[in-house]
């Protein structure tokens, strides 16, 4: 048996027994684990509080391979992510980035390059919580770079023209051009001012997104949904995130 000691985020929490609870994390040291926080529920354990989903703690736990839920000892607060803040749509896409962390990212898959990306990002999105769409598109946009699924923006997959415009073909994962996908129904469709904010936010940091690629509006939950059905198609699992739907009701 070893004890661990690492920097997480709480992706959620599930009541367990009458004062106990399975707290699913994602930490840095061995990505995405579960353990189960004994006495957290009591109204002075020193637990207590810490184990909200937004929360970035620091960790310490006994691990044992051969179990799948492992046992907290300890946590410390890093930050209250997310607290000082009255925009609930700032919080639903803090939301919907650990909702695409919990899919995206297997179990024990330890990936520290996606850990230190989602805390950049709620910590940005938190700092600027106007831009929170922009960072939650550049989030996506990461994560499938990271994953090997880099999002192609400047040439046509088919006919290889540089695209001035484009279309998102949902039956190859791939943006073609206007001609090339004349025959596609119901398609996503991206102008020429949506392609290079999409490039330009390739290649920038979540810290350079708020400032000279902000797009002339807020960009359309078109472009978000889209890159979801994209990495959606790559790792062949669905990614449609209950935050994002939440949000819907909130803004039709």
């Amino acid at each position: 048996m070893a004890i661990i000691k690492t920097e997480a985020l709480v992706l959620r929490t599930i009541p367990f027994q009458d004062t106990s609870c399975i707290v699913k994390l994602f930490t840095r040291a061995q990505g995405k684990i579960s353990v189960i926080a004994k006495g957290a529920r009591r109204l002075k354990s020193s637990l207590r509080g810490y184990l909200e989903p937004l929360n970035y703690i620091e960790t310490i736990y006994y691990y044992k391979a051969t179990r799948d839920i492992q046992t907290l000892t300890k946590v410390d607060l890093l930050q209250a992510l997310f607290t000082n803040t009255t925009d609930v749509e700032s919080s639903i896409f803090g939301l919907a980035s650990l909702e695409l962390i919990d899919r995206v990212v297997h179990d024990h898959q330890h990936d520290a390059e996606v850990f230190d990306s989602v805390v950049q990002t709620l910590k940005t999105m938190d700092r600027h919580s106007d831009n929170c769409r922009v960072l939650f598109i550049h989030f996506i946009i990461s994560v499938a770079d990271i994953l090997g699924y880099r999002f192609e923006t400047e040439y046509c997959s088919r006919c290889k023209n540089r695209l001035s415009s484009a279309i998102y073909n949902s039956g190859t994962g791939q943006l073609v051009c206007q001609s090339c996908g004349s025959y596609l129904s119901n398609p996503y469709k991206l102008t020429e001012s949506d392609l290079r904010f999409l490039n330009n936010l390739q290649q920038s940091s979540p810290e350079t997104v708020i400032n000279p690629v902000t797009p002339p509006a807020s960009p359309d939950r078109t472009i978000y949904y889209m890159l979801l059905a994209y990495l959606a198609y790559h790792i062949d699992y669905p990614l449609n995130l209950k935050s994002l739907s939440i949000l819907s009701e909130l803004s039709p």
